[in-house]
């Protein structure tokens, strides 16, 4: 019970600009990081798609799922109900939860992405971000700033960087 109090405390609240200013400052070497590796293995490319009205309900989309869905169920619930019983390894269990649950998908329901979420680039690219995001969310005591992060990285992939659309 005390993880979804957590968790919904941590929906509630909104980080102050300091809490932003630190969360950028170690998000956006990260995604750097991210874009060179995904760029550099072939699983990004520049191809940015025409159809804005597209892009404006796939945006949309994209927010709830996969952002807002999986950063409340990982850094989250799990995050918070992990912390009553392991609070230093909490952390590093969700990551590696969430980083198994992109081939998990692409294993169990074959989306159009499944090859993607196999490649080890991504799986990579996936733990770094997990450690990023959860780190966070830590540091901010909020979901908001993992959210945005989550939903803008995928906007953009699909967007810009040739990711694929349902």
């Amino acid at each position: 019970m005390r993880g979804v109090r957590e968790t919904i405390s941590a929906i509630k609240y909104w980080p102050n600009v300091a809490q932003w200013a630190a969360a950028m400052k170690v998000a956006v070497p990260a995604l750097a990081i991210i874009a060179a590796m995904g760029l550099l293995s072939g699983w990004l490319i520049w191809s940015p798609i025409t159809d804005a009205s597209n892009l404006a309900k796939t945006a949309l989309v994209l927010f709830f799922v996969p952002a807002f869905v999986e950063e409340f169920i990982f850094r989250g619930l799990l995050l918070s109900w992990l912390a009553q019983f392991w609070s230093r390894w909490a952390a590093w269990i969700s990551t590696l939860l969430f980083v198994a649950w992109h081939p998990f998908q692409a294993l169990t329901f074959g989306p159009p992405w499944a090859d993607i979420f196999l490649n080890p680039s991504f799986i990579f690219a996936t733990l770094i971000l997990g450690i990023i995001l959860s780190h966070i969310r830590i540091k901010s005591q909020s979901l908001w700033p993992c959210i945005i992060l989550h939903w803008t990285a995928v906007v953009i992939w699909k967007s810009l960087l040739g990711g694929p659309f349902y």
